[in-house]
C-alpha cells in the first residue's frame, strides 16, 4: 500500500478530485466540523459539475456517517469529495482528509 496523503485545504462547496484511477482505498475524515460528500466518475470521464453554493447536488453521497469511508470499485474510478459547512464559523470550514490507497 503506498504512502497515506493527505489533503488539508479542501474548499467548501468545490469537488475536489481527491483519488485518481483507484479500485480500493479508504478515505479518513481529519476535520469534524464540515460534512463531507462524495461522488465519482469513472477514470477518463468529465469531472461533475460546479455545485450551487448551498445546495447539495443530487448525486453527492454524505461522508462519515459512520467513521471512515471505503473506496471499492470493479472499474478504475476517480473519486471527488466536497465539504460543506456545519455551522458559521469560517475558521473551521475547510474539509481535510486522509487517503489510504
Amino acid at each position: 500500500m503506498a504512502a497515506p496523503v493527505i489533503i488539508d485545504t479542501m474548499d467548501e462547496w468545490v469537488w475536489r478530485k481527491v483519488a485518481t484511477s483507484v479500485k480500493t482505498g479508504i478515505i479518513h475524515r481529519l476535520n469534524s466540523q464540515v460534512y463531507y460528500y462524495q461522488t465519482y466518475r469513472l477514470t477518463g470521464v468529465a469531472a461533475p459539475a460546479a455545485p450551487t453554493v448551498g445546495t447539495i447536488p443530487s448525486e453527492a453521497v454524505l461522508m462519515f456517517v459512520e467513521g471512515s469511508e471505503e473506496i471499492s470499485s470493479a472499474e478504475f474510478i476517480d473519486v471527488y469529495v466536497m465539504p460543506a459547512n456545519r455551522d458559521d464559523d469560517a475558521e473551521d470550514d475547510v474539509g481535510k482528509i486522509r487517503i489510504d490507497l
